[in-house]
């Protein structure tokens, strides 16, 4: 059984994100062993005018395919109640698969890495909390990426470093 070393960001700006965010997380230990979480972060929403988001990764080895993981994270999604309407429109939670350890994978369904992590501060970070030697699949570290990209719409909530999966 072929084990997949994934980083899942999660990301909400509606409703109670806190627990929306929790509850998802808790169930992607359903889809495997959960190795790490990063700690949450307040960022500025890029798209229409809506609520700031909070921001997270989860690391997790799991045995599922790629393509079997994202339509689990798709069910997660709407289960929260996710409603698909406008792009980078707010969301109740939104999951993504940004990084798989080793792979790079194009397909209609699915890009990994994320096809906009290296221009995305709100998610490079949370996954850099939660696998810090990650590198491209062109051998780059994300480490580097992440020192030039403006990171001043993200801002970590410490409170939130290690506990805030019992929220909700």
């Amino acid at each position: 059984m072929t084990l997949f070393d994934v980083v899942v960001g999660l990301g909400a700006n509606l409703g109670d994100c806190r627990a929306t965010l929790a509850a998802a997380a808790r169930k992607l230990g359903r889809l495997g062993q959960v190795t790490a979480v990063s700690p949450l972060y307040e960022t500025d929403p890029i798209g229409p005018p809506q609520p700031k988001y909070l921001n997270a990764a989860v690391r997790l080895s799991s045995s599922l395919e790629p393509a079997a993981l994202l339509a689990e994270l798709c069910a997660i999604e709407q289960q929260a109640g996710r409603i698909r309407r406008e792009r980078w429109g707010p969301r109740v939670l939104d999951l993504d698969i940004l990084w798989v350890a080793g792979l790079a994978l194009r397909s209609e369904q699915l890009v990994i890495p994320h096809p906009e992590l290296t221009r995305r501060a709100f998610a490079l970070r949370p996954l850099l909390d939660v696998a810090p030697d990650a590198i491209s699949p062109e051998g780059l570290p994300y480490r580097d990426v992440s020192m030039t990209l403006d990171h001043s719409g993200v801002r970590e909530l410490k409170e939130t470093r290690g506990n805030w999966l019992g929220a909700g």
